[in-house]
């Protein structure tokens, strides 16, 4: 392959780059201290949108920046203006500045023109992470908590680490270099801001427009990528160095670099390779994004999910870089933990150790902590707001018992966990009360139904009778009345899901996926083939629709259809959904996996009631074999296949 790859210059000693280093004691040199010895490069990334991605708002910047204080975006899309209103809170304004049309018009993700109140200490919606990617080096807190960035814009150190020690020691070895990152550590990098690629079965609403802004989620899943053996990533067709290539010729260049020949099979709408494999998608009356899930598309039909796979063995890939891998990613959410520490102290000086400001800030810290998967570090933020609560008789108790519950259930204390859990329960908070009661149920099967009641009664007095989130309970406790094989009861919670689902305005699609294919298989076990059928395949039309041609709800729904199509006998519609699930799972999960194994055992079952007992055995044995493999010899799954291989012999 000829793909052109971006590597870094490495330095070249210089003294004046340790003079022009900031004096701060942190570990970042800022950009200035690059410049002397990258010149071209300084000076080329310097005009690059990255650079430009955040400056202070001014008075000739269109309404509402005469009033705002931060101006998010370099302008070749739009300029979204954000303000800090207070110690706890910001806005990110309704109206934003969009270079296409030279207008103001309703902000990206708004549903009018009016502003968008955010915590700035939320634990996952916190304009603390906008900040984080639009500048360079660690954010700090001012005066009345200000938000202060080190360095305005995405520059230097934020593709090759904090360079202070780079600049002082003249030694390549002490900067990254991501002309030298796996594709996979590239994808990590870039996603710390571009949306983090995922793993394949993360149940992504791939229906989404708004979403095709996620780029390296979108790359990870195409086929270029996972088959290229690394050879392509985002520096493949993006120096970040130089502003953004405007022309499909240079893109379709990348293209041809490996695809030099290609026949297609039908007539070509364009002349362009990512005209057609590459689809602009609007994603609100005034943005447009390129979909970056490289596949075959109908020209006719949704750019969001290719319509056509060409590949026969897609390769599993995980969403991210191993942590382990020496990877530097500067932007990483992780970082932002001495912003919610300073916050606490703060709030200290301010009003004392025992106020219920502390309280606050250290829930926030703790669940912070939570949300980057620190539930050690997060027990003792959360005790401390606990306790201060407790003394204060603060109404937010209730949540605090919750978070201290999930943090201990995490660390494995199980045992405080459930106490917690139980009082968080009994409190005044139905929807608290509704989640610790389901994991009062989890946690102690034996009383499981009076907890699952209770928590459905809950949400119902905090929701409605008929929101989205009873019905997700009615399904959790409809799949635990079935584990202990109670169908008839579960049979009519799952209705009930069902028709809440439908009629929701906010339609969970993988919540309405579960539900149906659910009760599908409940009532084909009950002999129901054509209702079952019905049910399983406007799942399968959801499952497509929404998660795409490579999803664990698609092959679920799959599997399910394939065995409801047995039992009727239509042996070889049921054997092409058997071979569609393997698929599927030999992309998302490996073709050596159990969920893979699972399928190709009910294939080669069902091929031997058609009369097909040689490929049948074949499969058998190859199924055997992966479990064997991966979940041992005496594992429930091999002996079950064993069983079929002998009964097959005789």
């Amino acid at each position: 392959m000829n793909l052109l790859r971006f590597v870094a210059v490495l330095v070249i000693s210089c003294g004046i780059c340790a003079a022009a280093a900031k004096d701060d004691g942190s570990d970042y040199a800022g950009s200035a201290a690059c410049k002397s010895c990258h010149p071209e490069q300084f000076e080329q990334q310097s005009n690059t949108a990255h650079a430009h991605a955040l400056r202070r708002a001014q008075p000739s910047d269109p309404s509402p920046g005469s009033h705002a204080e931060w101006a998010f975006g370099a302008g070749v899309k739009a300029t979204t203006w954000v303000t800090q209103t207070d110690e706890e809170t910001a806005v990110e304004h309704g109206l934003s500045y969009y270079t296409a049309t030279k207008s103001l018009a309703v902000t990206p993700g708004h549903d009018a023109p009016t502003d968008t109140v955010y915590r700035i200490f939320d634990a996952s919606e916190s304009v603390l992470r906008c900040f984080r990617c639009h500048s360079t080096g660690p954010l700090s807190l001012g005066p009345s908590l200000q938000i202060q960035p080190n360095e305005l814009g995405v520059r230097c150190e934020n593709c090759h680490g904090p360079g202070r020690a780079h600049v002082e020691s003249h030694s390549a070895r002490t900067i990254q270099n991501p002309g030298r990152l796996s594709a996979l550590q590239i994808n990590t990098l870039c996603g710390a801001c571009h949306r983090e690629a995922t793993d394949l079965d993360d149940g992504a609403d791939w229906s989404n427009a708004w979403n095709v802004r996620h780029e390296p989620r979108y790359l990870h899943r195409a086929a270029c990528f996972r088959n290229s053996g690394g050879a392509l990533s985002c520096l493949t067709c993006h120096d970040p160095h130089q502003p953004q290539k405007r022309t499909s010729a240079f893109y379709d260049s990348r293209c041809t670099s490996c695809h030099a020949k290609v026949a297609h099979t039908s007539p070509v709408a364009s002349g362009s390779c990512t005209g057609c494999h590459m689809p602009r998608v609007k994603t609100s009356p005034n943005l447009t994004f390129t979909n970056h899930w490289i596949g075959i598309y109908d020209p006719h039909a949704s750019k969001l999910i290719p319509a056509k796979r060409a590949v026969v063995d897609l390769r599993a890939m995980p969403g991210q870089a191993e942590p382990s891998s020496g990877l530097i990613v500067p932007a990483d959410v992780s970082t932002l933990t001495p912003v919610y520490v300073a916050a606490v102290a703060a709030r200290e000086r301010q009003a004392g150790p025992e106020s219920e400001k502390v309280a606050r800030a250290a829930s926030n810290l703790g669940l912070f902590l939570q949300e980057i998967g620190k539930s050690a570090d997060a027990e003792a933020p959360l005790r401390r707001a606990l306790a201060i609560d407790e003394q204060k008789t603060n109404q937010a108790v209730d949540a605090d018992r919750e978070s201290l519950a999930l943090a201990l259930e995490a660390e494995g204390k199980a045992e405080e966990a459930l106490a917690l859990f139980r009082r968080a329960a009994e409190g005044n908070t139905p929807a608290v009360s509704a989640r610790s009661y389901v994991k009062l149920a989890v946690m102690d099967r034996q009383h499981a139904d009076n907890f699952y009641r209770a928590a459905i009664a809950a949400e119902e007095k905090g929701s409605g009778a008929q929101s989205p989130e009873v019905a997700v309970l009615l399904q959790e406790y409809a799949l635990a009345l079935r584990a202990g094989k109670r169908d008839d009861e579960a049979e009519p919670l799952l209705r009930r899901a069902l028709a809440i689902e439908r009629v929701s305005a906010k339609l969970d699609p993988q919540v309405l996926t579960d539900v149906l294919n659910t009760l599908g298989n409940l009532i084909e076990g009950r002999g129901q083939f054509d209702e079952a059928e019905r049910l399983e395949r406007t799942a399968l039309a959801l499952a497509q629709e929404k998660f795409g041609p490579e999803s664990p709800q698609l092959a679920a729904v799959c599997t399910n259809l394939a065995d409801v199509l047995w039992n009727k006998k239509e042996l070889p519609q049921a054997g092409q959904f058997y071979r569609r699930a393997i698929a599927i799972d030999k992309s998302l999960y490996g073709p050596e996996r159990p969920e893979t194994a699972a399928d190709i055992a009910n294939l080669g079952m069902l091929l031997n009631d058609a009369g097909q007992s040689a490929e049948s055995m074949v499969l058998l044995k190859q199924a055997l074999a992966i479990y064997q493999k991966t979940l041992g010899p005496d594992s429930d799954e091999a002996k079950l296949v064993k069983e079929n291989l002998l009964r097959l012999a005789h």
